[in-house]
């Protein structure tokens, strides 16, 4: 499995956890952040308490289809 169908099995899995953003790139506000899965090159870090994700890894490509994939979850 690449990265990114990976990255769309962990986002769906925690989706209604983290149904406020998804960002690739680190908060500035410190928010307090659990890593729910990382192989290395793929992470994804989720913000229980403002209910986002950071993923990290993806390319810009990769991400921009990943973010359109959890708009899509939204809308289900």
């Amino acid at each position: 499995m690449n990265k990114l169908e990976k990255a769309k099995e962990i986002i769906k899995e925690y989706y209604k956890e983290g149904d406020c953003g998804i960002y690739d790139s680190r908060n500035i506000a410190g928010d307090w952040m659990i890593t729910i899965y990382d192989d290395g090159d793929l992470t994804i870090d989720i913000c229980y308490q403002w209910n986002y994700f950071e993923v990290f890894g993806l390319s810009n490509k990769e991400f921009t289809e990943l973010c359109k994939y959890y708009v899509e979850l939204g809308e289900v």
